[in-house]
C-alpha cells in the first residue's frame, strides 16, 4: 500500500483561506457538501453528529464527529486530483485558477477548524481514502474496501457542554440551506446516544479505523416540499419554475436552486422592480437556472431570475382569485372577513387594479352589522341612493332605526374600509373615492321636546321666532327644539322630519337647492351654548333673543339669502316699535 503525502503550497494560502471562509457561519460548509452530493447524483444524503467523551485522565476534551454520507457516483483518482484536491495539491503547478467544482465547496469544511477530516469514496472499481490534517495537508491511500458513493467525517475536539449548541446549530444550518432540497436530506443527532466503550488507544482519532456504534434518536427529515407558512397560498409550476405564493402579515422571499437555498430574505429591495407588485406577499421560487451573486448574499438578477419573477407574478394573479373565493367562504361561514379584506385591498393596489369596478362586484364578500352577507354591488347601490357608505356606529337606537328603514350598516374594520376605498367606480359626477362615513357622523336620533318641556322664557323665545318665520319665510320652514345625545358637542341645528325621527347632520354638499323650493324642519340643539345664551337673553326680551337665534340658525344652515335675514331684522324692529301688521 502506497501512501502519498502532500502539503498545501504557501503561495496558495491566501486564495485557500478565502474559500475556507467564504460563508458567514462556519457550519455553512454543510450546504456545500450537500450540493456536491446532489451533483454526484445521490438518491439521499445523511448527516450524523456523534460525540465521544474524553476518558479519565485525558488532557484533551472529547471528540465530536460530523458524518456526511451520500450514495452518488463517487470519485476515482482522476476526479480527486482534478476536482477535489486541486488547491491542496497545487505544489505541482502555479495556476491558482484550476480548482474543480467539488473543491470549491469542499474547502469550506476547514472553517470549523477540524482536527482531522476523513473522506472515503469509490468509483469505477477504485476506492480511496483521504485524511486531511489541521494544516490542510492530506494523505491519500487506495483501499480495498468497496465504498458506495462518498463518505466524509470531520472530527474536532470539543468540550461536552458545547456539543448541544453545536449540534443544534448544525441542524439549523441544514434546515436553512436544504429545507426544500430535491434530494432527501436526513439528520441524525447521536450526541447523547449510549455508545460502546471507546477503543483503548492513545490516538483519539482511532475511531477512523474502528468507529463506535451509536443507537440514538431516529432520523429527522430536513428537506420537505416547497411550502410557505400561511393559511392561504397557491402552488404553481410553469416551464420548470416552481412557485408557492401566499398572503401573510410578514412577507418573505425565498429563491432556490435544486431546492437548496440561494437567499431567503424579508428585504423588499431584493425584489428590485418587482417590489411594488410582489413585495406584500410571501413566496418561494425553485428554479435550477437561478444562481447566487459572487458575494453569496443575494440571488443573481439575470434573465433566469426575470423569468422566475414573471412566473411568481402569474402565481400572484392565481392567488388573488383564490383570495376572493376564500373571502366568499369566510362570509358564508359567518366569520369576520375584515382581515382578508385588508389583504385583498393590498393586492389590488399592488396589481394596479384599484379604482375600477371589479368583475366580482356581485359576489357576496361583505357582511353588515348584523352579520348578513351582501355584495359590493349592493353597497354601491345604497351609496348611490344616500351619497355615503354607512359604517356601523355600534349598537343603539340610531343603528336600529337605520336598519329598520332598510339601511345596511357595515362593520368598522380597517380591512373592510381599505377594500371599499380601493373598489370604487366612476359615476356620472366622476366620483373618485367612496364616502365612508360612520352613521353617527351623518345622522342622529334626538329627543324632540314639546312646548311644555321648555322653560317659560324659552317658550316665549320660540313662539316669537316662529312668528317671524311664518311672516317672512312662510310654512316651508318649521322650528323644533330637541336634546341631542352628544349634548353641547353637537351642531346648533340639524334638518329633519317635522314629526321627529332621523335627522341629518349638516355638512358640505355639491348641489344646494334654492331655499324656497324646500320644505324644512330645523331642529335646534337645546344643549348648545348658542341656544343657552339666547334662552338667557329671552328672560329680558324674547323677541330680540328670537331674532338673534334665528340669524344663528339660518346662517349655520346656509340656505336662506342675506336679504331674508335683513327682512327678518326689519320685521323684528317694527314689532319692537309696535309698527307691525
Amino acid at each position: 500500500m502506497t501512501i502519498e503525502s502532500h502539503s498545501a503550497r504557501g503561495l496558495a494560502d491566501e486564495a485557500l483561506d478565502n474559500l475556507v471562509h467564504q460563508f458567514a457561519r462556519p457550519l455553512d460548509f454543510l450546504r456545500e457538501l450537500v450540493q456536491n452530493s446532489i451533483d454526484a447524483g445521490t438518491p439521499r444524503i445523511e448527516v450524523r453528529v456523534r460525540y465521544t467523551p474524553a476518558k479519565a485522565g485525558d488532557t484533551e476534551p472529547g471528540v465530536v464527529a460530523i458524518h456526511v454520507d451520500d450514495w452518488g457516483e463517487g470519485m476515482d483518482e482522476a476526479i480527486i486530483d482534478s476536482q477535489l484536491t486541486r488547491m491542496f495539491s497545487s505544489t505541482k503547478e502555479d495556476d491558482l485558477t484550476k480548482i474543480g467544482k467539488f473543491g470549491i465547496g469542499f474547502t469550506s469544511i476547514f472553517a470549523i477548524q477540524p482536527d482531522a477530516v476523513l473522506l472515503r469514496t469509490g468509483r469505477h472499481g477504485e476506492n480511496w481514502e483521504l485524511i486531511f490534517h489541521r494544516d490542510r495537508s492530506y494523505d491519500k491511500v487506495r483501499i480495498d474496501t468497496p465504498v458506495d458513493g462518498t463518505k466524509i467525517t470531520l472530527l474536532k475536539h470539543m468540550a461536552a457542554d458545547r456539543v448541544p449548541a453545536f449540534c443544534a446549530e448544525a441542524r439549523w444550518v441544514l434546515s436553512y440551506w436544504c429545507e426544500h432540497s430535491s434530494v432527501p436530506v436526513i439528520f441524525w443527532d447521536n450526541t447523547e446516544a449510549e455508545e460502546a466503550a471507546a477503543p483503548d488507544m492513545a490516538d483519539p482519532f482511532a475511531a477512523f479505523e474502528d468507529p463506535v456504534t451509536a443507537v440514538g434518536p431516529g432520523p429527522e427529515a430536513v428537506s420537505r416540499p416547497l411550502s410557505v407558512d400561511t393559511e392561504l397560498f397557491v402552488h404553481h409550476i410553469e416551464d420548470a419554475v416552481e412557485v408557492v405564493c401566499g398572503v401573510t402579515d410578514t412577507p418573505g422571499y425565498g429563491f432556490y436552486n435544486g431546492g437548496l437555498t440561494l437567499v431567503h430574505t424579508t428585504e423588499r429591495a431584493s425584489l428590485e422592480d418587482w417590489a411594488r407588485r410582489l413585495g406584500h406577499l410571501t413566496f418561494k421560487v425553485k428554479y435550477d437556472r437561478l444562481e447566487h451573486t459572487l458575494t453569496r448574499d443575494n440571488v443573481l438578477c439575470d434573465e433566469h431570475w426575470e423569468k422566475a419573477m414573471q412566473v411568481v407574478a402569474r402565481a400572484a394573479d392565481l392567488l388573488r382569485a383564490r383570495l376572493i373565493d376564500h373571502i366568499a367562504v369566510v362570509v358564508e361561514q359567518g366569520e369576520d372577513p375584515g382581515p382578508w379584506h385588508a389583504r385583498l385591498a393590498e393586492e389590488l393596489v399592488a396589481a394596479g387594479l384599484h379604482g375600477d369596478r371589479p368583475a366580482y362586484s356581485d359576489r357576496v364578500m361583505l357582511v353588515d352589522r348584523r352579520g348578513k352577507a351582501l355584495s359590493l354591488a349592493e353597497v354601491e347601490a345604497q351609496e348611490d341612493a344616500q351619497g355615503h357608505v354607512l359604517m356601523a356606529c355600534g349598537s343603539g337606537p340610531l343603528a336600529e332605526h337605520l336598519e329598520a328603514s332598510g339601511t345596511r350598516l357595515l362593520p368598522e374594520h380597517p380591512g373592510t374600509r381599505a377594500l371599499l376605498m380601493e373598489t370604487w367606480s366612476s359615476g356620472v359626477l366622476g366620483r373618485n373615492r367612496r364616502m365612508l362615513t360612520p352613521a353617527d357622523q351623518l345622522y342622529l336620533l334626538p329627543r324632540l321636546l314639546m312646548r311644555a318641556d321648555l322653560r317659560s322664557s324659552e317658550r316665549a323665545m320660540m313662539v316669537a321666532a316662529e312668528q317671524l318665520v311664518e311672516h317672512r319665510i312662510g310654512r316651508r320652514l318649521k322650528l323644533r327644539v330637541g336634546e341631542f345625545a352628544r349634548g353641547a358637542r353637537e351642531a346648533l341645528v340639524v334638518n329633519g322630519p317635522e314629526d321627529g325621527g332621523l335627522f341629518q347632520r349638516p355638512g358640505p354638499t355639491r348641489i344646494r337647492m334654492v331655499a324656497k323650493l324646500q320644505q324644512r324642519c330645523l331642529l335646534v340643539n337645546r344643549q348648545h351654548q348658542t341656544y343657552q345664551a339666547h334662552a338667557t337673553a329671552a328672560r329680558d326680551n324674547p323677541l330680540l333673543a328670537a331674532l338673534g337665534l334665528l340669524h344663528a340658525l339660518l346662517i349655520e344652515e346656509g340656505l336662506e339669502s342675506p336679504s331674508t335675514l335683513a327682512e327678518l331684522s326689519n320685521d323684528a324692529a317694527r314689532r319692537l316699535t309696535g309698527d307691525h301688521p
